[in-house]
């Protein structure tokens, strides 16, 4: 599998600071139980924010952190008609202190809506 850590900043309406999100992201694909299944892959990441010396870095004041807790992506091929198809489970437990629940609602869904874009856009090329 691949690790990496990665980062990302908004500026959602009516929020005064930007959100930034860091996170330690694991991928890694699957193995198949026989020859019938297609590929699959597992993602999971979770919030860090501490730097090498376990004290919260001093950029991270600038911001308002959003806490992921824990987030789990599926992604495997599935055959349905004779046609392959891409199947994307995705479970994501996030916290978002300072952002009224009204704005992070809408910003979450927004956000899913971005993922699977971005993800079909890779395979559109």
């Amino acid at each position: 599998g691949e690790a990496k850590i990665v980062r990302s900043r908004s500026q959602p309406p009516v929020v005064r600071k930007p959100v930034e999100l860091r996170l330690f992201l694991h991928a890694r694909r699957l193995d198949s139980e026989n020859d019938d299944e297609g590929s699959k892959y597992l993602t999971i990441a979770r919030s860090v924010w501490e730097n090498e010396d376990g004290t919260a870095d001093a950029q991270a004041a600038e911001a308002t952190r959003c806490e992921m807790l824990l987030s789990v992506n599926l992604i495997r091929d599935v055959s349905y008609r004779g046609e392959k198809w891409c199947e994307i489970t995705s479970l994501t437990h996030g916290v978002s202190p300072g952002i009224p629940i009204f704005i992070a609602r809408k910003a979450a869904l927004m956000a899913a809506e971005k993922y699977i874009r971005d993800i079909r856009s890779v395979f559109e090329k």
